[in-house]
């Protein structure tokens, strides 16, 4: 087996298990605080519970990595010119670096600074995947379609922020979305290369 192969397939089995682990670390969070109620409280609360903050930040730093990790690989696949891929890499950069701080500033080190990164890997993150539909619209238009919906609906998700006292409610349509949109584009094109 070449290198090459070897290391496709260690990062498909990261990118499974960082799927899985999107899935069903949620199932923890719950069993620890069978109280939890997203209506009144954010997400972000488990990262400040001592039983549950190194898992959040474990699980956010895997989730920040295969995101990056799948969206390069994503860009590569559907983009060939060199500017593109640089501006599509730049936000995602920007986006994933917003979401590691996330993980690293917790409410209770600093809030404002928390919230601060939240927003912008909220709102990088949304521009990212709606502006790689677009890019792909141009050239075919059923193409780029399911990411512009996605990044559409990831933006309306906001909405949800008015009539709750907490964020989340919208956190957790949110990251659905990013796993709906990671999964997708991860199968499509591992049918497609093989």
């Amino acid at each position: 087996m070449s290198k090459f192969k070897s290391i496709r397939i260690y990062r498909r089995i990261f990118l499974v298990f960082s799927i899985l682990l999107g899935i069903f670390s949620p199932l923890f969070f719950l069993h620890k605080f069978p109280d939890f109620n997203p209506l009144v409280e954010p997400i972000s609360t488990f990262g400040v519970k001592e039983s549950t903050f190194l898992f959040w930040k474990f699980v956010i730093i895997v989730l920040a990595i295969a995101i990056v990790l799948n969206a390069l690989k994503a860009i590569n696949f559907h983009f060939k010119l060199r500017g593109v891929r640089l501006f599509l890499k730049s936000i995602l950069g920007f986006s994933s670096i917003s979401l590691m701080l996330v993980a690293f500033i917790s409410m209770n080190f600093n809030e404002t600074l928390h919230h601060l990164s939240a927003f912008l890997f909220f709102m990088t993150y949304n521009f990212f995947v709606f502006i790689f539909g677009f890019i792909r619209m141009y050239r075919d238009l059923r193409k780029g379609f399911l990411s512009v919906i996605i990044g559409s609906m990831m933006l309306l998700s906001t909405i949800l922020l008015i009539p709750y006292e907490s964020y989340g409610v919208f956190e957790i349509v949110y990251v659905f979305l990013v796993l709906i949109w990671n999964i997708i584009i991860f199968t499509k094109r591992v049918i497609k290369i093989g």
